[in-house]
């Protein structure tokens, strides 16, 4: 989280560490993969020899890292909505998932809606008026 702060404040060589510290951690952890240990071949980002270290590239660096970190945690949705690309991202799913599987036929993620859960009816009773009911709920 502080990597992805500092990425957006233009402070991108400050992050680099960060991101290279989480990649270190996961190159180090090979107790588990067996035989696949000569897959694990994560090398660090070396602005100048393996990438070209700009806050875009940053960006998609610690975008990946997200994804790979805590994959099957539940926290990649919210990452997508934060990052403002979930309605694209979901949709682009949606579209390669429809030719795989019929249940998915009719999906689609709807922009300005599904970004978030509906506001229980107590809360926005309790609050007198004051909370609106998020659109499309």
């Amino acid at each position: 989280m502080k990597a992805e702060a500092l990425i957006e404040l233009g402070q991108i060589d400050a992050a680099l560490p960060l991101i290279n510290q989480v990649r270190q951690r996961a190159s180090n952890s090979t107790v588990l993969t067996g035989s696949y240990t000569t897959n694990n071949l994560i090398s660090q980002y070396q602005p100048g020899v393996n990438c070209t270290w700009n806050q875009d590239f940053a960006r998609k660096a610690l975008r990946w890292e997200r994804r790979m970190e805590f994959a099957m945690e539940g926290s990649r949705f919210f990452d997508l909505v934060r990052w403002g690309i979930a309605t694209t991202t979901m949709n682009t799913y949606y579209s390669v998932e429809k030719t795989k599987r019929s249940y998915y036929s009719q999906a689609g993620f709807d922009h300005g809606i599904e970004e978030y859960c509906p506001i229980p009816l107590a809360q926005i009773n309790f609050s007198q008026g004051l909370y609106k009911q998020n659109n499309g709920y």
